[in-house]
């Protein structure tokens, strides 16, 4: 039985204590008391106690706590009456916790210098820190808006990551909040050196550079022509008589916000010189010439020249006077150039002129003769001349002459003449002006006289092979002597209408003058006329060699020739575009997704009748190579992954690397196996790369894909444990895991835990539990898809708890001497041997006649 004596209540509400507005609650596990036979916590705030009748309760400030910044907290024990309560208060201080804000990304050009971080904003902070993933410098790192001027490294590897760190009071945490400042390269341009060019030429830029542009264009301040105007190497085609200074511009795009760069360089385009020899001329041999109808434009200096050997009295006059040499005028024609030297870089330009010299003529009738008037006609065949350009005979008596303006006519006697039985025949010869004429006479008989044409002028092409000379008639002709002029050759140079092939020399030449003569019986003379047969060139082309590009490239043709032609024109079979058709070097231009091959046809115009000339070329264009590593994708540790998603076209080979340490089973595969080194897990990500190389000319193409590596969670339960039944609960606190994203327990009875989520619960065993005496605890943890979950178990046996009643309270009498305690009650035995044990202890308190009499039962141990 029991003397209960009451105690007075003591009671401490702990030290003061400081927490983070973050922390959301308070213990208030200081609190110490005794002899309390209950509890009361108050507050001087708003805020809301979890169980004021606790001793150690947790506080919840209110709004208005956190913002009043302290409270005071306190508690009130009591004690058993008669006995008074007790009181004691702390101050709970609660401290603000910093928040940051580093402003939104931002992107700057290089040459902006340095950047103002004027977004950041932040609140409850004691102090700031700002720090760079890069090399750059802050103006003062300690300020919340401060400036960041970027270093070289930072501007070459285009982005940094600048981080704030905002301190709170203790105990409250520091704050971090990060930005991303892009920094765009600035374009650089240089156009190259100023050029000089000749009038008529065009100039291609060389030594033009750019760097970090997006693209590039070229003006010009010209009215020419300015192709390929979007790459480094233009050519600029000057306007018909364009001179002077011609700026081009290269203009190079930036990425924003960095402005456009731009630089010039000129071209100077000199006059070409002009010169004119002036119109030919002819002098008689017994003079000389002076060269008045010359010009120059645009020239330093004259310089003239002879085919000849005659003499100028000043080579470098612009109006000299030339003295041609005796075999100039055996030559009967002389050419006269003139040279004019123009200023740098033109060159030389040369003009001539034909100075004919004609011979004074002399003529003699031939000797007398006489003709069978049954002849008809007398071919006056004794005739000769020199230097005449025509003749003009004369009768005295009343014939005529087949044609008197000819050296050796047909002359047909009149009646008169026959019944004279002679006439004188006088012939005049004509000089070329400026040279006087002169005159002879013959007496002459007149027999009849053979007559011929040569036929009408003719043009052929060089490819006619040669000319039948169909038009040619004769009379009274004996024979028939056909003559060139040139090296061809006749069939059957006796018959009135040969075959004429022309000679490599006649064809060069252009022109060929054919004469027949036609024999009369004697004593008839001769007759003799001409024909000039033009002979045309043929055009001939050569389109040039084949070509290939790749898909998307421009070609521009080169190593085509052509000769004889008067124009060419360039067509294409393709649906691109074909620009310069009307040149040597036409640039063709594929249609967007144009490949296969392309036929460049070159037409060139050859003089009438030749035909027209073509030849071909073609343009293969080879498809370009397009590649995909496939969609980003996510492996557990465990696992291997297979590029499934990877897919190419136009490609002659694959290639995969990696950015990791990692293996696949084939490199050269579209879609190989990749197993993810040590390193490559530990990173957590690797990206995969896959280079595609096409066909020549084309080049390589890469794309790739980021394969994330997720871990493997393991966990361990820890190990079996054993509580007794009145221990209510177990704290499972050796359970340990790794790479879990969650935690879930589980029990083979039907206890509970208290949060079955986190990794060391409390598990409270059910009645059932206690009664089975063990039970299973089972724990899961989560892994991050794909991998697996993870689970361990542990075994906590329950033992039972002995009870025992000693009885009702008692009293007795001293006199009693002794008290049988027939009260006492044991539980049912659990045992199957052996007796329990009784052990009687009693306590006399003090000034008291009471006691306190404690039994002890001692089981036997359970087998």
């Amino acid at each position: 039985m029991v003397l209960n004596i009451n105690r007075q209540a003591t009671v401490n509400a702990g030290a003061d204590a400081t927490i983070c507005e973050t922390a959301g609650t308070y213990t208030l596990s200081g609190a110490v008391a005794s002899y309390a036979t209950a509890y009361l916590w108050a507050t001087s705030g708003t805020g809301t106690f979890d169980d004021a009748t606790t001793l150690n309760p947790v506080y919840t400030p209110s709004v208005a706590d956190i913002t009043a910044g302290t409270v005071t907290l306190t508690i009130t024990a009591s004690s058993a009456a008669p006995c008074s309560d007790a009181t004691d208060a702390m101050v709970l201080n609660i401290n603000r916790q910093a928040t940051v804000n580093a402003g939104a990304d931002a992107t700057i050009c290089e040459t902006a210098g340095s950047y103002t971080l004027a977004g950041a904003v932040a609140s409850h902070a004691t102090a700031y820190l700002w720090t760079t993933s890069g090399t750059g410098n802050f103006n003062n790192a300690t300020t919340l808006n401060p400036v960041y001027t970027p270093s070289a490294a930072d501007i070459a590897a285009g982005t940094v990551t600048l981080t704030i760190t905002a301190s709170s009071a203790a105990p409250c945490v520091s704050a971090s909040d990060a930005m991303v400042l892009d920094i765009s390269r600035q374009a650089v341009v240089n156009a190259g050196a100023d050029a000089s060019i000749c009038e008529g030429s065009a100039y291609t830029v060389s030594g033009a550079t750019a760097t970090y542009y997006s693209s590039i264009l070229w003006t010009s301040s010209g009215t020419g022509v300015l192709s390929d105007e979007t790459t480094l190497t233009p050519t600029y085609t000057p306007a018909v008589g364009e001179t002077g200074v011609i700026t081009l511009t290269l203009t190079a795009t930036s990425d924003a916000p960095c402005t456009d760069a731009t630089d010039q360089m000129t071209i100077t385009i000199t006059p070409a010189a002009t010169v004119s020899a002036g119109a030919d001329a002819t002098i008689c041999e017994t003079g000389s010439y002076t060269l008045a109808g010359s010009s120059v434009a645009n020239a330093a200096s004259v310089l003239w020249s002879t085919s000849g050997t005659g003499t100028f009295n000043n080579i470098s006059a612009l109006h000299p006077i030339y003295t041609p040499s005796a075999a100039d005028i055996t030559a009967g024609a002389v050419t006269l150039t003139i040279t004019a030297t123009p200023a740098a870089p033109c060159t030389a330009v040369s003009d001539a002129m034909v100075l004919n010299i004609n011979r004074q003529a002399t003529v003699n009738a031939g000797a007398d003769a006489t003709i069978c008037e049954t002849a008809g006609t007398y071919t006056i065949s004794g005739a000769t001349a020199a230097h005449a350009t025509a003749y003009l005979w004369a009768t005295s008596g009343t014939g005529t002459f087949d044609d008197a303006t000819t050296l050796n006519p047909v002359y047909t006697p009149s009646v008169a003449d026959i019944t004279a039985g002679a006439v004188t025949l006088t012939i005049t010869a004509s000089s070329a002006a400026p040279c006087s004429d002169a005159s002879d006479s013959l007496v002459l008989n007149i027999n009849r006289q053979a007559t011929v044409n040569a036929g009408a002028d003719a043009t052929i092409c060089e490819t006619a092979g040669s000319y039948t000379l169909a038009g040619a008639v004769a009379s009274h002709a004996t024979a028939y002597l056909w003559t060139t002029s040139g090296t061809g050759n006749f069939n059957n140079a006796t018959t009135l209408n040969p075959v004429y092939t022309p000679s490599a020399a006649d064809i060069a030449a252009g022109t060929v003058t054919l004469t027949i003569t036609a024999s009369s019986a004697a004593p008839c003379v001769s007759a003799s006329d001409a024909m000039v047969l033009d002979i045309s060139r043929q055009a001939v082309v050569n389109a040039g060699a084949d070509a290939s590009i790749c898909e998307g490239s421009a070609y521009t043709v080169s190593g085509a020739t052509a000769s004889y032609y008067s124009s060419i024109l360039w067509t294409s079979s393709g649906t691109g575009v074909l620009s310069d058709e009307t040149t040597l070097t036409p640039t063709y231009t594929p249609a967007a997704g144009e490949t296969g091959v392309i036929t460049l046809t070159l037409t060139a115009t050859s003089d009438a009748p030749c035909t027209d000339a073509t030849d071909q070329m073609t343009i293969t264009i080879t498809p370009a190579a397009t590649v995909s590593a496939g969609a980003d994708a996510t492996i557990c540790e465990t696992g291997s992954y297979t590029l499934a998603g990877s897919s190419v076209a136009n490609a002659a080979s694959v290639l995969w690397s990696t950015s990791g340490t990692g293996t696949f089973n084939n490199i050269s595969a579209l879609h190989p196996i990749y197993t993810p080194s040590a390193a490559d897990i530990t990173a957590g990500a690797v990206t995969l790369t896959i280079t595609a190389t096409p066909a020549a000319p084309c080049t390589a193409v890469s794309d790739a894909m980021v394969l994330n590596i997720n871990r493997q969670a393991t966990v361990n339960a820890g190990a079996d444990a054993t509580i007794c039944e009145t221990a209510g609960t177990y704290t499972i606190s050796g359970a340990t895991a790794a790479h879990a994203t969650a935690y879930l327990w589980a029990t083979s009875g039907t206890g509970t835990f208290d949060d079955a989520t986190t990794l060391n619960p409390v598990y409270t065993p059910s009645v059932a539990d206690i009664t089975a005496g063990a039970v299973t605890l089972t724990i899961t943890a989560s892994s991050a898809a794909p991998c697996s979950d993870a689970s361990d178990s542990l075994v906590l046996n329950i033992n039972r708890q002995a009870t025992v009643n000693a009885g009702a309270d008692a009293t007795i009498c001293e006199t009693a001497g002794s008290y049988t305690l027939a009260g006492v009650v044991f539980p049912p035995p659990p045992f199957t041997s052996g007796l329990p044990q009784v052990q009687v202890t009693s306590t006399m308190q003090p000034h008291s006649t009471r006691f306190t009499l404690q039994v002890l039962l001692i089981l036997p141990p359970v087998p």
